[in-house]
């Protein structure tokens, strides 16, 4: 959809939680997400012209939305402006899924054999 005020405005409602790319043409510049209101991210990113269109998700929780903006980040990110990773909520503990040292915890207590 255009990053327009109007668009943003007619199709997303107040309030909502979730998570959005930002396209130039077909090439995705920048992630993000809103644990509060999706639609005032958005409205604040068309203000800066940081992007032409834009795709979103809406999430139950700011965990969910977490995750699927790390995954986006992680799956996209040589294409991306963003340099940070994702922040997580101030009441999540967990860390990214997706980063190399959590994928490697995960995998090596997968791989591990208990002593018979």
């Amino acid at each position: 959809m255009r990053l327009a005020r109007w668009v943003i405005r007619a199709v997303i409602p107040v309030g909502l939680i979730g998570t959005y790319i930002l396209h130039r043409g077909s090439s995705p510049v920048y992630v993000g997400r809103s644990d509060t209101d999706l639609r005032r991210r958005l409205l604040e990113h068309s203000a800066r012209a940081r992007g032409e269109y834009f795709s979103y998700d809406v999430h139950y929780t700011s965990e969910q939305a977490f995750e699927v903006e790390c995954s986006l980040f992680h799956a996209l990110r040589p294409a991306l402006t963003n340099v940070l990773h994702p922040d997580r909520p101030n009441h999540l503990t967990s860390p990214c899924p997706f980063c190399l040292d959590t994928l490697g915890d995960v995998l090596g207590n997968r791989l591990r054999t208990p002593n018979l």
